[in-house]
């Protein structure tokens, strides 16, 4: 039944529809943007949804169930401009209204998943693929050390910032990270590291528990 009301609802998503087939040609750093919000539905598709992860009929049921996502699919058509200043993406929206409490910024690769919805700010100047976050998460802006300093951090791929963690300035999260819960990161992560704490310290590498300052 539920699958019913949800195909009933198709036609809500006619305008991201032609925004996903026109994001086929369109290209951020070598990649089609279409592609990135394949990758990015790889992460939100349900098993019991019995759908492949990409293509209309996907896109059109993450859009339905699936509010989060609608936040990260606009991320997606907002980082083009010609997609970004369209009718289509104006009329979109008003069907389709996204979570007001998230905000996304910056360059980051496929496979975005954010987990719950009790707000967070994602800014990076860039960050990889397979990036998940968690509720309450701040990652941003911090005051530059000098000119040269993006005052913003740049992540690696397959990294996870657990609910309330703060992870600012011009620093860099390495690859397989995880940030734990509330950890308060200001200075660089080596990859393969857990951390956790405010001010931030590795608790595992590698595979081995340490403890060590960053």
């Amino acid at each position: 039944m539920r699958k019913s009301f949800v195909y009933i609802q198709f036609p809500k998503c006619v305008f991201s529809d032609y925004l996903y087939k026109k994001s086929k040609k369109r290209f951020i750093n070598g990649k089609s943007l279409q592609m990135l919000i394949d990758e990015d539905m790889t992460r939100y598709m349900p098993k019991s949804a019995n759908l492949e992860c990409h293509g209309i009929k996907a896109l059109n049921y993450l859009l339905i169930t699936n509010r989060i996502f609608r936040v990260v699919f606009f991320f997606r058509i907002n980082s083009d401009n010609k997609l970004q200043s369209s009718i289509s993406k104006s009329i979109s929206m008003l069907f389709l209204l996204p979570l007001r409490n998230i905000e996304i910024g910056g360059m980051i690769d496929g496979g975005l998943r954010i987990v719950h919805t009790a707000g967070c700010t994602i800014a990076p100047i860039k960050a990889g693929k397979c990036l998940s976050v968690y509720q309450g998460v701040t990652i941003g802006y911090s005051t530059p050390k000098h000119e040269l300093d993006p005052g913003k951090p740049s992540i690696g791929d397959y990294v996870s910032v657990m609910a309330n963690a703060v992870v600012i300035g011009g620093i860099t999260i390495g690859n397989s990270v995880v940030i734990g819960a509330g950890a308060v990161v200001t200075k660089n992560v080596p990859d393969n590291c857990t951390v956790i704490g405010n001010p931030a310290y590795i608790i595992r590498k590698d595979g081995e528990k340490v403890h060590i300052s960053l």
